[in-house]
């Protein structure tokens, strides 16, 4: 992360690959791997576009049920996690290319083109690479590890039951609930490798996520009573 002058605080900044004027990738014409610009650049920027949250509180007779929805649109992570699990092939995202075996079928890379100084400069890229050095690859490039951070979580809910009068007087008590509560129940999120609610540590580098486990989801009830 970054502070730079006419660029809004908390840039996050790397390399990407290389690519031409019309986006597309530049790949080794010897390996069929891509290139990196050897440049770093704006990858993104940690700050949401927005935060926000809901709260509120349904009651029928003796049953009530309360909510917490909160969130965030926009901004960015490095995911660590992301950029480190393809280097090393442990994410779902690495099995295209080996379907059959480990270096079978292989894999081309999309939207691709042989960079220049080749002899096949500018032509679309169709060869084929062992996903395992593609994927290996990926280690020059921190781009390949950002993830949105746009999440909406279901921070709280309970539900909660207050015992009938002439029951709670028989015992000398004035009111008494029973409740259960759970916090963290779910998630939405637009990729599923991280949880992008994450701190790398209280100081200025935010926007990083390095193998972080993702927020407990938990599940109790309580008993209030007042005499």
């Amino acid at each position: 992360m970054t502070a730079d002058v006419g660029h809004p605080y908390g840039t996050l900044v790397g390399r990407k690959w290389a690519r031409d004027a019309q986006g597309r990738i530049q790949v080794d014409s010897a390996s069929g791997l891509p290139v990196a610009n050897p440049d770093q650049v704006i990858l993104g920027n940690y700050n949401p576009d927005w935060v926000g949250g809901i709260t509120n509180t349904f009651t029928y007779k003796n049953i009530s049920l309360s909510f917490l929805l909160d969130g965030q649109w926009g901004g960015n992570v490095y995911s660590v996690t992301k950029w480190f699990g393809n280097y090393a092939g442990i994410l779902k995202g690495t099995l295209q290319g080996r379907e059959i075996d480990w270096d079978n079928p292989g894999y081309v890379v999309p939207n691709a083109v042989y960079e220049p100084g080749s002899a096949w400069a500018g032509q679309p890229d169709t060869t084929h690479v062992n996903i395992q050095d593609y994927y290996e690859n990926t280690f020059y490039a921190q781009e390949t590890g950002m993830v949105d951070a746009t999440y909406l979580k279901l921070r709280d809910a309970r539900i909660a039951y207050q015992l009938p009068d002439r029951w709670v007087q028989r015992l000398g008590f004035s009111s008494a609930t029973f409740s259960l509560v759970g916090h963290n129940l779910l998630i939405w999120t637009k990729q599923d490798i991280i949880d992008p609610e994450t701190a790398f540590d209280a100081a200025n580098r935010q926007g990083v996520e390095n193998g972080q486990l993702p927020t407990a989801r938990t599940i109790g009830f309580t008993f209030t009573i007042r005499p």
